[in-house]
């Protein structure tokens, strides 16, 4: 009762949990050791004349002191002394209301706190109880019966299997009506794997070991002149590399939207932006005329010429050239690709199983098709990865298919044969 309300730590704690004040009630402590002359504050503060409305009002209660506790008196004796003590001390005496008073008052008026919020709870908890009573009952009904004898077991077991071998295969292609239940069909998203591997491939080193587009390392053969660079641009049938410009025409300051490496239009001119931030005219070039650079397969031959005649190419430098780029570049969007498509087959076969009705009282046989499932997509992932690494494996053993070249060979090789045989025969 000594320490100024308002600033109470405690008080301001329970109004934001209670903002209503229906389940707090301040009790004042200590009446006895209130400063003289203050009685009278503190007893406005207990009538509720100094502060906020607090629906239950305050309370007060002297405990035993220290000096009570030291002579061991009671708690029925302390309950008595602090009946006495608000009975006799004023300004307590003239308070008409002598439930504000004491430790009894407090218990009863805690208790009846109490049974009043057990009431104010009892509809909702009743609702609550409803509720999950009548979920309940539904989804026992859902459940059906459970099979009870072995020949009901065995012909549930071979129903359920057979539905989801039927069911899988159309869910994964996107027919079966249940694949509404996916945000995305697993055959939609097989197809997003499915480009996304097509896509990397497309961009590998054996793809586009002959392709020009802007960006790669490039050689020019004009007049008779070996050119190096970058292509920088291209534009219809013509290439843009960023060493080749034409002296002909004077650089000139470059536009403030501009910085070094730009590379824009202006007119007919194709300009590019040097360090100098001067726009220099780029030379076109026939794209006839443009090859990659061979510079990066350079590296690679260096790195896998044999001891033996190391100045000539042949044919094992140039298989292992390909099993490395084949290996490097194929190998792991196969894989990916494969993860990815366990992943839909997987996710789809859980869903399906899980959305089985007759199974939903059978919890047990419920993981066994889950773990079995689960097992048979591991074991088919890994027989697939193991036809995927044959198949690259055949891939990385060159070979040609233009006829042309395998015609040319062939005339070249026996046409000296060829003329031998004619000579010794004569030829009248």
């Amino acid at each position: 009762a000594n320490v100024d309300f308002h600033n109470s730590q405690i008080m301001a704690e329970a109004l934001k949990v209670d903002p209503g004040t229906k389940r707090t009630i301040p009790v004042l402590t200590k009446p006895d050791l209130i400063d003289s002359g203050a009685e009278s504050s503190v007893k406005e503060l207990l009538l509720g004349e100094k502060t906020q409305h607090f629906e239950m009002g305050f309370h007060m209660v002297k405990g035993r002191g220290q000096e009570a506790l030291n002579k061991k008196t009671t708690i029925e004796e302390g309950l008595t002394q602090e009946s006495s003590f608000f009975y006799n001390t004023e300004p307590w005496r003239d308070v008409e209301d002598k439930t504000l008073f004491g430790t009894k008052n407090l218990r009863d008026k805690l208790g009846e706190l109490q049974m009043r919020l057990i009431r104010l709870s009892f509809p909702d908890i009743v609702s609550e109880m409803k509720e999950k009573r009548e979920w309940a009952i539904s989804s026992r009904e859902r459940l059906g019966e459970i099979p009870s004898v072995l020949i009901e077991k065995r012909a549930l077991y071979l129903k359920v299997t057979d539905d989801i071998c039927g069911s899988i295969g159309p869910l994964i292609i996107g027919a079966h009506p249940i694949g509404e239940m996916f945000k995305m069909k697993p055959s939609a998203e097989f197809h997003l794997a499915a480009s996304r591997f097509e896509e990397t491939l497309s961009e590998s080193r054996l793809s586009n070991i002959s392709k020009i587009a802007v960006g790669v390392s490039a050689i020019a053969f004009v007049d008779s002149k070996e050119l190096r660079g970058t292509v920088r641009y291209m534009k219809d049938n013509e290439v843009y590399l960023s060493s080749v410009k034409r002296s002909d025409v004077a650089g000139c300051e470059a536009p403030s939207d501009k910085e070094a490496g730009d590379v824009y239009e202006d007119g007919s001119y194709v300009k590019i932006v040097e360090e100098d931030n001067y726009a220099y005219v780029m030379q076109p070039i026939l794209l006839d005329l443009v090859r990659r650079d061979p510079e990066w397969i350079q590296q690679l031959i260096q790195e896998n010429r044999p001891y033996e005649l190391p100045i000539f190419i042949n044919t094992e430098v140039f298989k292992g050239i390909v099993v490395d780029l084949i290996d490097e570049d194929w190998r792991l969007p196969a894989h990916e690709l494969l993860d990815d498509t366990a992943v839909f087959l997987e996710t789809a076969t859980i869903k399906y199983i899980e959305s089985i009705g007759e199974i939903e009282s059978l919890p047990q046989f419920r993981e066994f098709l889950l773990f079995t499932s689960s097992e048979l997509v591991e074991t088919l992932k890994k027989e697939s990865k193991e036809q995927v690494s044959k198949f690259i494996n055949r891939e990385q053993v060159p070979y040609s298919q233009n006829h042309y070249l395998f015609e040319n060979l062939s005339k070249l090789r026996s046409e000296r044969l060829m003329n031998e045989i004619l000579s010794l025969i004569g030829t009248d």
